[in-house]
């Protein structure tokens, strides 16, 4: 049987998927600055924005589907795929969203979340209703899911790493792109077979352009309100980056006058560098940490993620303002993204001419070292 596709509906599935990996990688990556129930609820929004938006690019994918007879879909088992995709797709977050993420548990969750696509996919075919019976290629349906699970899993890796911006630009374009490749090599395995008696098949409601229209702008819609519900309130983030510095460091205005009155820069940094607290927002509240609790500190943009032994926070203070105000004889800028504790520092390893600090900390235990500053920590920790 003949078999066409719409080139303008192709384009349309392949930008749901990249803008829903992108919305998924932006939101897992929110997540570490999240704890308790906020955290398990953002964990649910992002299953429910990444497995709608890898349903839609099938269906959307579907629509784009021409044969020489009616198509249409059962609504129960398209509903069916749909919610396969996302409970899937909330398990492999699930495994990586806890602890530390080991490589058996990012395989575990490549796996739920690729297995899962690649059910969904086989579910939603199986609600088309034709005048044809569908026979699969076995290799090609291996090929997806292969293409299906690594695609996850890379995913994956990427949203557990440290990363800029561009950086995950470019990692929902190879997702959108691993994920497209998947269904339509998935749709490459499929042989559409005229029945020898025909049966009677409605026609659709809507024509399918119509139809992966509406999909297509209801899943930008539900991408657009999640990624808004992670985004920090813009109020806090002002009200946390305007507070004078006397907020971090309560000392500081008593220092001011006494450096003022000393004459000496020493003793002025000396009372700058004591009793600082770094405010932190968790669960919509502002904390204050004593500076010596924190283990690690992380460049996130313009904030900063804080990291303790047993926690993450996210700060509104840049990575710069806090180097300023940290002692510099506990505290060492170790890369243009990190800060360690050097009391936090378990073990160091150099790696040809960059180098990497395992901390005690169960929150973020590996930080780069960079090349220019691999001397300057091996000559502090050895003095």
């Amino acid at each position: 049987m003949l078999v066409q596709y719409d080139p303008a509906l192709i384009a349309l599935s392949l930008a749901v998927a990249i803008i829903g990996s992108y919305t998924g990688l932006h939101m897992v990556e929110r997540m570490v600055l999240l704890s308790g129930v906020v955290r398990k609820s953002i964990l649910a929004a992002s299953a429910v924005a990444i497995g709608v938006s890898i349903w839609s690019m099938h269906f959307i994918g579907m629509l784009a589907l021409k044969l020489p007879v009616t198509i249409n879909y059962d609504i129960l088992t398209t509903l069916i795929s749909a919610l396969v995709s996302i409970l899937m797709t909330g398990a492999g977050l699930a495994l990586i969203s806890y602890g530390r993420v080991t490589t058996i548990k990012l395989a575990a969750a490549g796996v739920a979340m690729g297995g899962g696509i690649s059910t969904m996919h086989y579910v939603g075919m199986s609600a088309v209703r034709a005048n044809c019976s569908i026979a699969y290629t076995p290799w090609l349906v291996i090929a997806s899911v292969m293409i299906g699970v690594l695609a996850s899993t890379l995913a994956l890796y990427l949203a557990s790493r440290d990363k800029k911006r561009w950086q995950v630009v470019c990692a929902a374009i190879v997702m959108g792109l691993a994920m497209a490749g998947m269904h339509y090599v998935a749709m490459g395995a499929a042989t559409f077979v005229p029945l020898e008696y025909l049966v009677s098949v409605a026609e659709p409601i809507l024509d399918p352009s119509t139809l992966a229209i509406i999909v297509a702008l209801t899943t930008f819609f539900i991408l657009g309100f999640a990624i808004l519900s992670v985004l920090p309130d813009g109020q806090k983030r002002q009200t946390a980056s305007s507070l004078d510095h006397s907020i971090l460091n309560p000392g500081l205005a008593d220092a001011t006058a006494q450096g003022n009155q000393a004459g000496t820069g020493q003793e002025h940094a000396a009372h700058i560098n004591s009793d600082v607290k770094i405010p932190v927002d968790l669960n919509n509240k502002t904390l204050f940490l004593d500076a010596d609790t924190v283990a690690a500190i992380q460049a996130d943009g313009r904030y900063t993620k804080i990291f303790t032994n047993e926690q993450s926070y996210f700060c509104a203070f840049s990575i710069s303002e806090l180097e300023s105000l940290l002692d510099s004889g506990k505290f060492l800028r170790v890369h243009r993204s990190h800060i360690v504790n050097l009391e936090a520092i378990e073990s160091f390893e150099r790696k040809n001419e960059n180098g990497a600090v395992l901390l005690r900390s169960m929150a973020h235990r590996v930080v780069p070292v960079s090349r220019g500053n691999v001397t300057r920590l091996q000559a502090v920790l050895a003095g």
